[in-house]
């Protein structure tokens, strides 16, 4: 196996586990032991500390893992970078802290017909602190090839810590304001690990020659970075904006229904994340070689690999569709359209491989922030058309139509400058495969004990999409991945 298949592998793994952790927390016990009203708190919490977080970030994330490469020779004995990096994050967010203080007056007045969320806006500071330095040292773990201990500590970790907070207000009948609290200190602990990791592996040492050593870089890095600010800052807002324009054009429960039956929608992304971080690193050593061939044979396998993965993980989800509403309250099924529309999305996303992650690391990183750019106006602009002709489900599908047009336009921008079309014959294929697994799906009637229902919906499909996808070996990189695992449980069956 290959550095990333290796990578994955373990980041699936990891990623795996947390999947069902965030199943059992978000997409069960929040909505059946909050009310929606309590749901859109954290909903809202959530999207403007990933807002802000990015702007204290100052685009250094990109910088980290574009930048170590060329100087993690230096000093070498005790490297400087990370402390450098924490330097950086200090001052962002002070940054950050003035912006909150100069605006809370303004965004007080705005919440007024959210007197729930307004009550605890200042969690924001907390909130946006822990995420700016956890996704600061898993950028710099990711540089030295460690991507698999973020998803760890993001994703099992912190989902852990969650469920325990939940527990705790189920079991011991917490009040909510105490849970708030509990559930932000789950978000504080995996940065709190991370730091210490990075300390106890040598990584973090004192001292300022780098300003002499890395001088010659902090032209490029400034550049670097102010592009990757942008980037990154109207990334976070595209996949927040569209909970925040909800409780501003309809109401808090509206945006905690559509934040719940998001999380579902959202499940078909999740392997993007690991396949993006485990070849971000590798990406960036590539061109600083400019060696094209292995770029471009990155680009073409993300695209089809991903797609297998997504479709697989969108029809298992729309298939079960009427089961999801036997787990969670009928009152989120309001959303139902939510799930399939983002999910859409995510999948048009998977489709187009780690055409971010080629463009962030190629002498055109600057389209990535206008493409951003762009996709923000657009999703704010169809936000403004459709949440009030359709309201939830509108704000889903101005989000999979903006979607669409994004990676159309990062499409043509690696067709054109490098002539990479990666899709195929086989793309066809693969859909025409998942439309037999539906098709065979639906012609079993509906069984009225959901998780039995359930259970052999995901056979069916499974046995079916994946059976002709390994029969006509049309990934080979599934196939190999399919032959190690078997070979691996032999193995272990001799032992």
């Amino acid at each position: 196996m290959g550095i990333i298949q290796k990578q994955s592998f373990y980041s699936s793994l990891t990623l795996g586990i947390g999947i069902l952790l965030g199943f059992f927390t978000s997409g069960y016990l929040l909505p059946n032991f909050f009310t929606e009203e309590q749901n859109g708190v954290l909903t809202l919490l959530n999207s403007y500390s990933l807002i802000y977080s990015q702007i204290a970030m100052m685009g250094l994330s990109t910088v980290i893992i574009r930048f170590y490469p060329h100087i993690k020779d230096i000093h070498q004995h005790r490297p400087q970078f990370l402390w450098f990096i924490t330097l950086l994050g200090l001052i962002g967010f002070s940054f950050f802290l003035l912006f909150y203080y100069l605006t809370k007056p303004f965004f007080k007045s705005i919440f007024e017909a959210s007197p729930l969320f307004s009550q605890y806006y200042f969690l924001l500071i907390p909130w946006t602190f822990s995420l700016l330095f956890f996704y600061l040292y898993d950028s710099y773990s990711t540089a030295i090839q460690k991507p698999v201990r973020g998803f760890t500590l993001k994703d099992v970790v912190q989902r852990l810590l969650i469920l325990c907070s939940i527990g705790a207000y189920i079991f011991y009948t917490l009040r909510f304001s105490e849970f708030i609290w509990a559930y932000s200190i789950s978000i504080l602990i995996p940065s709190l690990l991370m730091a210490i990791l990075l300390i106890h592996e040598g990584h973090f040492n004192l001292g300022f020659d780098f300003i002499q050593s890395y001088r010659v870089h902090f032209k490029d890095m400034s550049k670097v970075a102010g592009y990757s600010f942008l980037l990154g800052l109207t990334y976070v807002g595209v996949t927040n904006v569209d909970a925040i324009m909800i409780e501003r054009y309809i109401n808090l429960e509206a945006a905690g229904i559509y934040g719940r039956n998001m999380f579902f929608g959202v499940l078909v992304a999740l392997p993007y994340r690991v396949l993006h971080k485990s070849a971000s690193g590798l990406l960036a050593a590539q061109f600083k070689q400019n060696d094209l061939t292995a770029i471009k044979n990155i680009y073409y396998k993300s695209c089809l690999n991903q797609l297998i993965i997504g479709l697989f993980l969108f029809c298992m989800m729309w298939i079960n569709i009427h089961n999801i509403y036997q787990i969670i309250p009928k009152s989120y099924e309001a959303g139902k359209y939510v799930i399939f529309f983002i999910g859409l999305g995510n999948l048009i996303n998977m489709a187009g491989g780690v055409n971010t992650a080629v463009i962030s690391f190629s002498p055109y990183f600057r389209w990535n922030t206008y493409f951003v750019m762009s996709l923000l106006v657009l999703i704010i602009l169809t936000n403004m058309a459709f949440i009030p002709l359709y309201g939830i489900t509108g704000a889903a599908l101005a989000t999979a139509i903006s979607l669409f047009m994004y990676n159309a336009g990062m499409f043509i921008l690696l067709l054109v400058k490098y002539k990479f079309q990666p899709f195929h014959i086989k793309h066809g294929l693969v859909i025409i495969y998942a439309l037999i697994g539906i098709l065979a799906c639906r012609a079993l009637p509906i069984i009225s004990y959901y998780i039995i229902d359930l259970v052999i919906r995901c056979i069916i499909f499974t046995s079916v999409f994946g059976s002709l996808i390994l029969f006509t070996r049309i990934s080979p990189d599934i196939n190999g991945f399919v032959a190690f695992m078997v070979k691996r449980i032999r193995l272990k069956k001799k032992n």
